[in-house]
């Protein structure tokens, strides 16, 4: 029942306090990066407080999977910490004084650069091979905290490398679900009132099942990628999973949907509620797609999850945009997308009979507000839960499993290399100026980082055309169905004679 005319501002206020309180406490993961001697700590604190090195720093991390040898690292390390505009502390410095990148000095300082980056991943990555990532999903489950398990290096370039992502998690989930049956019942994660609900849960995406995964080719995308995820969704059947499809970037999104949508339909998989996928706040058009998700639940009449997040693409899907004069699809500010996600976790929670929500969000004020809306509509334990990355906000998960309810963490696991890609999108993110993790451990106030988001200061949206038309965005249907509409003029005007003249 929907509860109306209700202010959630003032328990949302309460809760935010209380997970503030638990958050800011000197051991929190940010606070360690400034008050530890690690160098993977020291990296970050260097990062957070100048903007040249950062940039630099984290495209040398970018490519370090790339090189080869101590050499090509010591030269890489001195060309991009060299460039103009980059302030470097002492010990930076003197990691810098050597005469050749094959000297003794240039070797020790690729060492220490790899072994600084390989510990920093480890804090993002929940294990390298399997025994490592159970260690920790247990250690997970004796803080009452359940999980989703992610494979890192999901981009595929070729249809072998579809099916090699696909059989990796069929033998993922057969292998975990092995586990979980010598795990201890933890009633706060494994129960629901008076359901149990599935120990293993695993997080995919749509596109590492097709090489080919494309808009402009919609059916045959669906036709390909339908079939794998059949097999994926009977397996988690069988061995008792529960599958969750992530969303990536905005090209794919409503093609993502389109085929969740009508695969979830089928009579096999309707009757499914161990099912979830993911919506993304900082795209405007989030509010219609979770409109049209609920009639499509109510259709459906078996509710699925609705993972509901900010977005992890935000610097590339403007980025594309402007390259092609495309209408950026995201909001240009973090007050709007904080706004959004507010909106719709009301929208989502209001609507818990059709669908199940899971807040994911290190954002004290954002999980405050869904803990403020779900007490007063009443949800049940089954339709909501709580998430966060893991590595990203260890005290903030504690605190959201003192408030009562079900807390989820996302492990990506897997080889580093791989990884180095979510890797810079983690450290994007924590170093960020408009990060609530970093402004929480600043002298930022707690009545700023609680404070609504303020959007009265919203930019407009920046010019996309410029000085030339923009490319066609295939990934919009209009497009596509005007192509089509085009080509079949085309076709119409073909196997015709036509006077070779010209304007005379």
């Amino acid at each position: 029942m929907v509860a109306l005319n209700v202010d959630y501002e003032p328990q949302t206020q309460e809760i935010g306090r209380r997970l503030l309180d638990a958050t800011q406490a000197r051991s929190s993961v940010l606070a360690r990066m400034r008050e530890q001697l690690r160098r993977d700590d020291r990296l970050l604190a260097w990062a957070m407080e100048n903007p040249g090195l950062r940039v630099q720093l984290f495209r040398l991390i970018d490519c370090l999977p790339a090189l080869h040898d101590k050499t090509d690292i010591a030269r890489h390390l001195q060309d991009y910490l060299s460039a103009p505009g980059v302030e470097l502390p002492g010990a930076l410095k003197s990691l810098l004084e050597f005469p050749q990148p094959d000297s003794v000095p240039g070797q020790l300082a690729a060492t220490t650069l790899t072994k600084a980056v390989e510990t920093l991943a480890r804090k993002y990555i929940s294990g390298e091979t399997l025994p490592q990532a159970l260690k920790t999903l247990q250690q997970l489950r004796q803080h009452k905290q359940a999980f989703t398990l992610d494979v890192l290096g999901e981009a595929v370039i070729s249809e072998v490398e579809a099916q090699q992502y696909l059989d990796r998690y069929l033998d993922l989930m057969a292998q975990l679900t092995d586990a979980a049956k010598q795990w201890k019942s933890v009633p706060e994660i494994d129960r629901a009132g008076d359901r149990e609900l599935p120990r293993v849960q695993v997080s995919v995406k749509l596109s590492a099942f097709d090489s080919q995964f494309d808009p402009l080719d919609a059916e045959g995308t669906k036709t390909r990628v339908s079939d794998r995820v059949r097999l994926l969704l009977r397996r988690a059947r069988e061995v008792g999973a529960a599958i969750h499809f992530d969303m990536e970037q905005y090209a794919y999104k409503d093609l993502t949907l389109a085929i969740l949508k009508e695969l979830l339909l089928e009579e096999e998989f309707r009757d499914r509620d161990d099912i979830g996928l993911t919506l993304q706040a900082y795209l405007p058009d989030s509010g219609d797609d979770l409109s049209d998700l609920i009639g499509w639940a109510k259709q459906r009449s078996t509710p699925v999850t609705v993972r509901l997040v900010k977005g992890a693409y935000w610097d590339r899907e403007t980025i594309t945009a402007s390259q092609n004069h495309w209408p950026h699809p995201v909001y240009p500010t973090k007050a709007g997308t904080d706004a959004n996600f507010e909106r719709l976790t009301q929208l989502l929670l209001e609507n818990h009979r059709y669908l199940y929500a899971a807040i994911g969000s290190h954002n004290a004020r954002s999980q405050a507000r869904a803990i403020a809306i779900a007490k007063a509509l009443n949800v049940p334990p089954r339709a909501i839960e709580l998430q966060v990355l893991y590595g990203m906000a260890d005290k903030l998960a504690k605190a959201l499993t003192t408030e009562g309810y079900r807390v989820r963490v996302y492990c990506p696991f897997g080889e580093l290399v791989p990884g180095m890609a979510y890797l810079i999108r983690r450290l994007l993110e924590n170093t960020a100026n408009t990060s609530f993790l970093r402004q929480s451990v600043s002298d930022v106030s707690a009545e700023t980082l609680l404070a609504p988001p303020d959007i009265s200061a919203e930019p407009p949206a920046p010019e996309t055309f410029g000085d030339r038309a923009p490319d066609t965005d295939y990934s919009q249907l209009e497009a596509r169905t005007a192509a089509k509409r085009a080509l079949q003029t085309v076709r119409q005007q073909l196997g015709k004679d036509y006077r070779p003249l010209i304007d005379g």
